[in-house]
């Protein structure tokens, strides 16, 4: 029998969903757990901590029940200090043990309720459970997502280094640091992520002295919630082992000009009575068009969730094969949306690979469809509630499918002398702060997004006063400047 990877559900016997307060307690008592961490998210996406002493049986209930007070405007900028008391309460189903403290300790990811115990209307994790939940509601259906988290490892070189031209799927002695991506793997898994699987990327060159090696790692499909948590979980897990390998991991979304940015790919699907709607045999079904279609439409608002930091941009520059138009594709990866290749034969493939007989299976049920245009500056949380606004908006307006017939290609709009007839992407934080302007009351629709949020994002993204800086790098290009703003960035997300 396969084991799960997460100690909690194997001793518990029961899957982390079902966790209660009680099998928490047993499992601190009975497994000798010495601290219990509160971890959360606030506005840049990272995991922060307040750690437990656990003393006795009736303080850790305690905690666990209640939660912790914290000052809210340590956490939120847009919180003033005079008014700013915050609970920080469990939830019991993230819970899961620490791989790197030095005592036993467990770490649960929280959520933030105001004075009046409603849940915090402006923190990150509830306002993608707001989308999640009008999704669910107003189209009786189910929505998943999933992640593409892609990262560089930067080290030192030696001389055992090799570097190929392309590292895309590269092992070693051709990948130097295959070893800390299947850590990672190992130690998400057992963190409550459903990690489907881990590959060396397409980034693989050596610049002043340090190999930069791109890596990925994907994730399997299930709850919004649950898919943002273990990104937040990921990203933590493979800085920790970094520090581990004493080397440099960073999602910065563009490391070096005319080299490989790295992007956060999210995919979604959508379910009706447990089956997958987005194919009709092979064809897309008019749900799946209305949802491209809708997404489409707030692309460029999109990108202020997307793409938050000035480096975002230069990933997203013309000629650095990025999708930077706003269109979609079949098996396009070259399109700001795409249709992955699916398992819509019903035939199964392994029976021919093998030369033997096999049932035929549906694996219908995997299809997706993905968003390109996100990078790892994005708060996960945010991001995946912007797209789910965007794809339910699609829904909800019968213009969509015909929005979305009209910015369907399959050219290669990576191609230099490709002349793209679609609409660009912004090419700022200020020109996302403008589109998001535009279209807030998207966002803002069923209370989603609080307008306070939209404000203070607008008002964040102008901060960075980067309207000239694609211009300045398009003319002068990897110079002084350029190494400079990357560094700045290279630990910002």
């Amino acid at each position: 029998m396969l084991t799960h990877p997460n100690p909690l559900v194997q001793y518990l016997q029961k899957p982390a969903s079902a966790f209660t307060k009680e099998d928490i307690i047993r499992y601190v008592e009975e497994r000798q757990i010495e601290m219990v961490n509160f971890r959360y998210t606030a506005e840049d996406g990272k995991l922060k901590t307040i750690n437990f002493m656990i003393t006795s049986k009736e303080d850790l209930d305690m905690i666990l029940t209640s939660g912790e007070r914290v000052d809210g405007s340590g956490v939120f900028s847009f919180l003033p200090p005079n008014n700013s008391d915050l609970y920080l309460v469990p939830r019991y189903k993230t819970a899961f043990i620490n791989p790197f403290s030095e005592i036993p300790a467990i770490d649960i990811l929280c959520s933030f309720y105001a004075p009046d115990g409603d849940p915090l209307e402006s923190s990150p994790v509830y306002i993608l459970r707001k989308a999640r939940n009008q999704f669910n509601k107003s189209t009786g259906m189910t929505i998943k997502m999933m992640a593409e988290l892609e990262y560089y490892v930067i080290s030192d070189i030696d001389e055992r280094t090799v570097v190929a031209e392309n590292g895309y799927h590269g092992s070693e002695p051709y990948s130097a640091h295959g070893k800390l991506r299947v850590e990672a793997l190992k130690l998400i898994a057992r963190c409550g992520g459903k990690v489907r699987f881990g590959h060396a990327e397409t980034g693989n060159f050596i610049y002043n002295k340090k190999l930069y090696e791109q890596h990925e790692i994907e994730f399997a499909v299930g709850d919004p919630e649950d898919a943002a948590d273990q990104l937040a979980v990921a990203k933590w897990i493979l800085r920790m082992l970094g520090l581990k390998y004493n080397v440099n991991v960073t999602f910065i979304p563009k490391i070096a000009l005319n080299q490989p940015g790295s992007g956060l790919h999210i995919h979604f699907m959508v379910e009706h009575g447990g089956k997958n709607v987005l194919m009709d045999q092979e064809t897309l079904t008019t749900t799946s068009l209305k949802m491209i279609g809708g997404l489409l439409n707030l692309a460029p608002a999109l990108c202020a969730f997307a793409n938050p930091t000035p480096v975002s941009f230069l990933r997203l520059m013309t000629g650095q094969k990025t999708p930077n138009s706003v269109c979609w594709g079949m098996q396009n990866r070259s399109t700001l949306i795409r249709v992955p290749l699916g398992w819509n034969r019903m035939e199964s493939l392994s029976a021919h690979a093998n030369q033997n007989v096999d049932n035929p299976t549906d694996f219908t049920s995997r299809q997706t469809l993905e968003y390109r245009g996100a990078d790892g500056s994005a708060n996960p949380y945010f991001l995946i509630a912007a797209i789910i606004v965007g794809v339910l908006s699609g829904l909800m307006n019968p213009e969509s499918v015909k929005k979305a017939d009209g910015l369907e290609t399959d050219a290669n709009l990576f191609l230099e002398h490709s002349d793209s007839k679609f609409e660009p992407l912004p090419n700022s934080c200020d020109e996302a702060a403008l589109e998001l302007e535009k279209c807030r009351e998207f966002f803002e629709a069923d209370a989603v997004f609080p307008p306070s949020i939209i404000d203070h994002t607008i008002t964040k993204l102008r901060s960075f006063n980067d309207k000239e800086l694609i211009n300045n790098f398009k003319t002068y290009g990897e110079n002084q400047d350029f190494v400079k703003l990357v560094d700045s960035y290279l630990h910002f997300m």
